[in-house]
């Protein structure tokens, strides 16, 4: 089995960046599984603000997310599979109980933490840094804020999770996250990823 990676985080925390830094830093070395919501919502998937809209879009990230990371897992023993988001992400935003989620899509948080062998969360920016500019973020600054921390809260118990916060310059924690990447390619022990700076 490949060793799989979730860069996670609130919206604007620079998944997108990162994602396409580590692609051209690692090249062959990594694959990359993209983003459910993304895929669904540029492919039309309906965004309604409601509770049975989110429902419903909450669950078909939630699969196609696993379905994406499965092929890519399949098909590239060797590599680094890095994931633009993991599964858990999608409790952050589920409209009911985390029970109701679990219950939904016939899984535990064991489980799903499981999954991964590494979680890096890349906490939303700044105010002044906040980026509105991707036209699939629908969310204030402060509902950003939020999200973040609704995310954290669904990745608490990873034992190998990395949080790469908001009060460094972006060139600075992009920097890190790279080298806790190249780390990670390189088996290096939690206690040796986390002492990066």
């Amino acid at each position: 089995m490949p060793v799989k990676i979730a860069i996670t985080g609130g919206p604007s925390g620079g998944k997108t960046t990162l994602i396409e830094a580590l692609r051209k830093e690692f090249g062959q070395k990594v694959k990359i599984v993209p983003e459910a919501a993304s895929i669904l919502y540029k492919g039309g998937f309906p965004r309604v603000k409601s509770y049975e809209g989110y429902f419903h879009a909450q669950r078909a990230i939630y699969f196609t997310q696993k379905e994406l990371e499965a092929l890519r897992c399949k098909t590239n023993p060797e590599a680094l599979i890095v994931c633009d988001r993991g599964s858990l992400d999608a409790l952050a935003y589920w409209p009911d109980s985390a029970d109701n989620f679990f219950e939904t899509t016939q899984t535990t948080r064991a489980a799903e933490l499981a999954r991964y062998d590494w979680v890096i969360h890349l906490d939303t920016a700044t105010e002044p840094d906040y980026d509105t500019s991707n036209e699939i973020r629908t969310e204030s600054f402060h509902e950003a804020l939020l999200l973040n921390d609704k995310i954290k809260q669904s990745w608490d118990g990873h034992p190998q999770r990395i949080i790469l916060g908001a009060e460094q310059d972006f060139f600075s924690k992009m920097k890190r996250a790279t080298l806790v990447i190249a780390a990670i390619l390189e088996n290096k022990a939690m206690e040796e990823v986390k002492a990066i700076r």
